[in-house]
């Protein structure tokens, strides 16, 4: 059995910018995250979403356009990401003049 959300603190990170938002949670010495949710906008077409655990990637997807011509991403992990214990974790998109991310999760302690 995985790790349960119902045990750990919920995490949750937003940001807004021009050209590149970055939602990011900074690691904590002793605590592992756990990334359950992502969201993204962007009117950029072709716009990449990254999830990363400090500057790797650890995945990713393209955001399509929609017929209005923005970009708009959301994705339930079914098995939580796990990120390595202190690493920081964030969800970033790109855009041309306006784009969001958004990151969710839970933490859990680390025995030892």
């Amino acid at each position: 059995m995985g790790p349960r959300q119902q045990h750990g603190q919920l995490i949750t990170a937003t940001a807004t910018h021009a050209t590149a938002a970055s939602a990011s949670v900074a690691g904590a010495a002793g605590l592992k995250y756990y990334i359950t949710d992502i969201s993204a906008s962007s009117d950029k077409a072709g716009a990449l979403v990254l999830v990363k655990q400090g500057s790797t990637t650890i995945w990713r997807s393209q955001l399509q356009t929609t017929a209005a011509g923005f970009c708009a991403y959301e994705h339930t992990f079914s098995q939580p990401l796990e990120a390595a214990v202190g690493a920081l974790i964030s969800c970033e998109v790109d855009g041309t003049s306006v784009c969001n991310a958004n990151i969710a999760g839970f933490s859990l302690p680390t025995l030892g």
